[in-house]
């Protein structure tokens, strides 16, 4: 469906950008514009910015940019049509009536709408007789009835086709179960059964807090213990964490995450009170999760039984301490800091042994909770006792010869600068010897453990001709530039560059349009960044005649030159076909009046054809 322009500007005005883009990105205030971490690419330093006034975004680092339409495609995934009406929806703004499906929707938006049907009906039937059993079991492990519901526990009922009478009542096509994974495609005959029967069920969210995946647990000896859904288009293993977008605000607010293993050890954790508490959904802390919390907060304590602490808090750092391609990461700035600082700090917070963050604060309570996690310790410092210790129990000085090259290269995969500094110390110590060894071998390491980077291309805007650009953002930001200049813009040979031709034909089609509204006119994602680029830079104030009036001088010499490059080619072609004789007068004419405004408007002097004297305004007064 086509949306009118009113419309689309209409919803624009209402969402408010920084608003949408802080459900994703922890954003902070830098001058009128805001910054966080580019949710789009690998970042340690922000560079991406949000200009609430003009409603977009862009990133100085990847190129991208766009409106919010722009930035729910991205992020979501969406066709526009499909974030046209994601957007109207949040903010209440009807649509026209819409038939069928859109030619140009993904299909994601009919999924969501299957998990959002299929999460309702499980919650639903939790709280009705057939759900008695898992009602049992959430209070015997002390889930209250209210913060099971603001998690919206559901029960999947015993039966192998009772969610599948159900979507069939709403009208949900069986193909559309198999692809989120609530059904099973049976192997001997056609049809499908309900994936989870007789199961307690979490749903899993994503960032929007919409249903993507759902995780159950059974009740008795069921196996496995606990069913999950397999990987689906709206779901990734590894990618989300579980109840994220419950826990958003406190992590943003706190600057910090509390990083938990199971369901019940997350929903137990807000229920005492700790609402910035997710769970990494029984997989290993994944660089996407970790990616994921980096743009919220910069710590994250996790929890480790006392008696495994030290193995596992050491295998979980080795994990996460992977060779980085962005260069030194311990480069000194000028003001004598760490260019690496502000790397995400995973800290380890312990408890007795036999515990989980659920039967600790069952057992023991939400002040003891508190104070372990006070006394939470950084995971690299469990990695670098266990790179200290000889493995054969070693010592003198072969060992600390062998434990010194295990440290330095634990140290070399350090991102934080002050850190891997902290450390180095507390090794040497115990080494006893000089920490700025320790530093220039971790250095040396550093440089060859570092992956090549991956060639990129440069962003559109990058290369962007300056003269071209300052033209388009004239005419972007001034009326009186538009009027004056877009006529004398041919098709394309004033303005080489792909994309800003593209805004400027935009223009052409609008030329009362405010450039941000723009956006959806533009049909690549390149011209969509190049625009952004420009609408969300702080243009120093100029005078718009004295550039409107450049501006023209080169336009007006650019058409001269081209119409005198077509006389001259039809002048060449009809010689060649006619003879060099053949009367041109016309033509020759026409050649040398370009010509000749062409010199005037360089400042040259053209002499005429007839008498050879100034054809330049000047020559009469001389």
């Amino acid at each position: 469906m086509q949306y009118s322009q009113t419309l689309l500007d209409d919803i624009r005005a209402a969402v408010d950008i920084v608003d949408l883009v802080s459900r994703f990105v922890n954003l902070r205030k830098a001058g009128s514009h805001w910054k966080g971490l580019c949710p789009f690419h690998a970042e340690k330093t922000p560079s991406f910015t949000v200009n609430p006034q003009k409603g977009i975004f862009h990133c100085f680092g990847c190129g991208v940019g766009g409106d919010a339409f722009g930035f729910v495609m991205r992020q979501d995934r969406l066709s526009f049509p499909e974030a046209v009406r994601a957007l109207a929806k949040s903010v209440g703004i009807a649509l026209p009536d819409e038939r069928g499906a859109q030619s140009g929707d993904s299909g994601r938006e009919e999924l969501l709408r299957v998990m959002d049907l299929a999460g309702r009906f499980y919650a639903d039937t939790l709280w009705k007789p057939a759900g008695e059993r898992a009602r049992a079991y959430l209070e015997q492990r002390g889930i209250d009835t209210g913060i099971a519901r603001h998690f919206a526990l559901g029960y999947a009922p015993e039966g192998w086709e009772s969610l599948l009478t159900f979507m069939k009542a709403e009208k949900v096509p069986e193909e559309a179960l198999i692809a989120t994974g609530l059904a099973v495609a049976r192997e001997n005959r056609a049809g499908a059964y309900d994936r989870f029967r007789g199961r307690l069920l979490f749903p899993i969210r994503d960032l929007q807090g919409r249903v993507v995946a759902f995780g159950g647990r059974g009740f008795g000896d069921e196996q496995p213990k606990y069913l999950n859904s397999p990987e689906t288009p709206l779901y990734t293993k590894g990618n989300l964490l579980y109840a994220a977008d419950l826990a958003r605000p406190t992590i943003q607010s706190e600057n910090r995450a509390l990083l938990v293993e199971g369901y019940v050890d997350c929903i137990m954790a807000h229920q005492h009170g700790f609402t910035g508490t997710v769970a990494a959904l029984g997989t290993a802390f994944t660089p996407a999760q970790l990616a994921l919390l980096r743009r919220y907060c910069d710590e994250v304590v996790t929890f480790f039984d006392a008696d495994a602490a030290g193995q596992k808090a050491a295998a979980r750092a080795e994990e996460l301490l992977e060779p980085t391609g962005r260069g030194m990461a311990w480069a000194v700035n000028r003001s004598g800091a760490f260019e690496g600082a502000g790397a995400l700090r995973v800290k380890v917070a312990l408890l007795p042994a036999g515990h989980d963050p659920d039967t600790f604060l069952r057992a023991i309570g939400r002040e003891a909770f508190t104070e372990r996690i006070a006394a939470a310790r950084s995971i690299l410092t469990y990695a670098l006792d266990r790179a200290l210790a000889d493995p054969d129990g070693a010592t003198g000085l072969r060992a600390r010869t062998t434990a010194f090259a295990r440290v330095a290269l634990l140290l070399a995969k350090v991102a934080d600068g002050d850190e891997a500094a902290a450390l180095s110390r507390e090794a040497a110590a115990k080494l006893r010897m000089d920490p700025t060894q320790l530093w220039i071998e971790a250095q040396r390491l550093q440089s060859s453990l570092r992956t090549p980077p991956a060639q990129s291309q440069p962003s559109p805007a990058a290369s962007m001709p300056s003269v071209e650009r300052d033209l388009v953002a004239l005419l972007l930001y001034s009326a009186e530039a538009r009027g004056a200049l877009l006529g004398l813009l041919g098709e394309s040979d004033e303005l080489g560059h792909a994309s800003l031709r593209a805004i400027v034909d935009a223009l052409k089609h609008r030329p009362d349009a405010s450039a941000e509204s723009l956006m959806p006119d533009l049909a690549t994602d390149d011209a969509r960044s190049v625009l952004s680029s420009l609408l969300v830079e702080d243009r120093e104030s100029v005078d718009a005649r004295v550039s409107i009036g450049q501006f023209q001088r080169r336009l007006e010499r650019s058409q001269r030159l081209r119409r005198a490059r077509e006389v001259s080619q039809a002048i060449a072609e009809t010689q060649a076909k006619t003879g060099v004789a053949a009367p041109m007068h016309a033509e020759l004419r026409t050649l040398h009046k370009e010509s000749a405004v062409v010199y005037e408007i360089t400042g040259g002097v053209a002499q005429s054809l007839e008498h050879g004297t100034s054809t330049s305004p000047r020559s009469s007064d001389e």
